[in-house]
């Protein structure tokens, strides 16, 4: 708005103004306003600028685009999130994996704990969660002496996160293949150092398989994208990514990506 031959009366409003005494910018942050009192959620001092709703949360704070209108970076005061190109600015990727050369799974109807270290190093036994609908939401260590291959099975949280999404890819052995569905689980991981170190409770699924793959042979790999049921896992929190299969025909390699990002608390 140009504001020649305009009166005042009929322009204050669109003018912005710092409410400070007349003293000018200063070194305390003041709202930016209208030229009628009401705060923006900008707010400028000699040396910071800042910007915060003025009435409620927002999913877009602050958001920077390019010339064409793409969001470039996005403040979410809603959701407590920070975007940069469509991604949080904290986002991670945790890997699990299996080898068929380890001949696993090795029980039909049964869930199985990938390798959450990584380079598919041989493991002596197989980390078993149940048969039922979903993996087990207990885990005794001493029920099966297995403290070694389970502590290479588990992630554990250091940070409150939320979980993004999950992709695997899997191949069989064998031409004859096998029903495969998949599963991350989280736990709360006894961290004593007596006999009940490691024990996991209060599992809560956290990933699900949409749909099982069915007949699936060595002809072709795999994929799969996990739905999210449960994104939040707290600090201190284990996560165990896990695959059911329905018979014994074929060992599997497994290669799953957890994405997630770092939440405030």
């Amino acid at each position: 708005m140009s504001l020649t031959n305009k009166t005042i009366s009929n322009t204050y409003r669109d003018l912005l103004k710092i409410d400070n005494g007349n003293a000018g910018i200063g070194g305390v942050v003041k709202n930016i306003q209208s030229g009628n009192g009401v705060n923006s959620a900008l707010k400028i001092g000699k040396d910071t600028v800042s910007a915060k709703p003025e009435t409620a949360e927002n999913s877009a704070v602050l958001r920077v685009q390019s010339y064409d209108g793409a969001t470039l970076l996005q403040v979410d005061s809603t959701n407590t999130e920070v975007k940069a190109l469509g991604n949080s600015v904290n986002t991670q990727v945790k890997q699990f994996m299996y080898s068929s050369i380890n001949g696993h799974p090795d029980t039909a109807n049964t869930w199985s704990a990938l390798d959450a270290i990584g380079g598919g190093r041989f493991r002596g036994g197989n980390i078993e969660l149940g048969t039922g609908g979903t993996p087990a939401t207990t885990y005794d260590v001493s029920g099966g002496n297995q403290a070694d291959d389970l502590v290479q099975s588990m992630f554990y949280v250091p940070f409150d996160i939320k979980i993004d999404s999950a992709k695997v890819w899997f191949g069989s052995s064998t031409a004859t293949g096998d029903d495969v569905k998949f599963s991350i689980m989280s736990y709360t991981v006894s961290t004593a150092n007596d006999a009940t170190g490691g024990d996991l409770s209060a599992g809560v699924e956290n990933c699900v398989s949409p749909s099982t793959i069915t007949s699936a042979g060595y002809e072709q790999a795999y994929y799969q994208s996990l739905t999210v049921s449960t994104p939040n896992v707290d600090a201190g929190k284990v996560i165990l990514a896990c695959v059911h299969q329905d018979d014994v025909n074929c060992d599997l390699t497994l290669n799953m990506q957890l994405i997630y990002h770092l939440r405030s608390t």
